[in-house]
């Protein structure tokens, strides 16, 4: 279990708590609008917008999280493309050496060229 989702539901039993026992009328206003309603009620919705806005603000960046590790693998595929490309020029380049090396070794040295050792 995700110590997240443990600390979010002990944070949710503690403000149920709390508007249980602060369960009053209370006159709440806003804008032209005027009620009078419970406080624990009020607290219980302030708490479930809190959640919303806090979801929302996660999922904002859970996507953009998502576009980046998309990209950083397209660089990586790219990446690996270049790497077997010059894997294979070094090979080839390898072998033209090794061929060249062979050619040299079977040509004859003109008799003078001999060090006496």
């Amino acid at each position: 279990m995700d110590w997240r989702f443990v600390v979010s539901l002990l944070f949710a039993v503690v403000v149920a708590i709390f508007a249980i026992q602060n369960a009053d009328s209370v006159d709440v206003k806003f804008l032209a609008w005027s009620l009078s309603v419970s406080q624990a009620l009020v607290i219980l919705i302030s708490a479930v917008f809190g959640a919303i806005v806090v979801m929302f603000l996660s999922i904002i960046r859970w996507v953009r999280m998502r576009s980046q590790i998309k990209s950083a693998h397209k660089e990586v595929a790219a990446l690996e493309e270049v790497n077997q490309n010059l894997a294979a020029r070094l090979e080839a380049c390898t072998t033209k050496l090794e061929k060249s090396e062979a050619k040299a070794d079977e040509t004859p040295s003109a008799p003078g060229d001999q060090s006496i050792s």
